[in-house]
């Protein structure tokens, strides 16, 4: 089954370009939110598109999400971090989880955002990076993604609350 053109009416992807078509295949994500100790989130400049963003990537078969974060913060930031808390998984078309890579394909992702804590390392720049800091979310970099300032509010949201978005739910033994 495909996106219907009427799904599509209105959507845009992650930078905030039309979508034209449905998405050529869906995928599945993790990203992490890490904060310095003044409050800023760490964000990078992203060498496929040109655009900043969560550091984050795609789930590895045989792999969970949590190891998923962990694993691509560290690939694409040299710094150690333990997931503490699921914030949101995001899906809808709605939330910016599309994106158009530069050889045209145009993937849906499934995306778990985390709530990072740094364990240790410093920040270096990876070849899936330009460039890489810290910034104030009042004040992020002009292309920055709109999926990311929505992870960034929703997480800010999740921080206030003392529930989260998901209820726990005890199985019984």
């Amino acid at each position: 089954m495909t996106v219907s053109e009427q799904t599509l009416n209105h959507q845009v992807d992650c930078r905030g370009m039309p979508l034209i078509k449905g998405p050529d295949e869906i995928g599945i994500s993790a990203s992490g939110i890490i904060y310095d100790r003044f409050g800023r989130v760490l964000l990078q400049k992203r060498t496929d598109i040109g655009w900043w963003g969560l550091p984050g990537g795609r789930l590895e078969i045989g792999e969970n999400l949590t190891d998923c974060v962990e694993r691509e913060v560290l690939e694409e930031t040299n710094i150690t971090v333990r997931a503490k808390a699921l914030i949101k998984l995001y899906s809808d078309l709605t939330e910016y989880t599309a994106i158009q890579y530069p050889n045209g394909k145009l993937v849906q992702y499934v995306t778990a955002l985390f709530l990072c804590e740094k364990i240790s390392g410093y920040l270096i720049i990876s070849n899936e990076s330009t460039d890489i800091g810290y910034y104030d979310p009042q004040n992020f970099p002009k292309n920055t993604l709109l999926s990311t300032k929505l992870r960034v509010k929703d997480a800010r949201e999740f921080s206030r609350s003392d529930k989260g978005y998901f209820d726990v739910i005890e199985l019984e033994k």
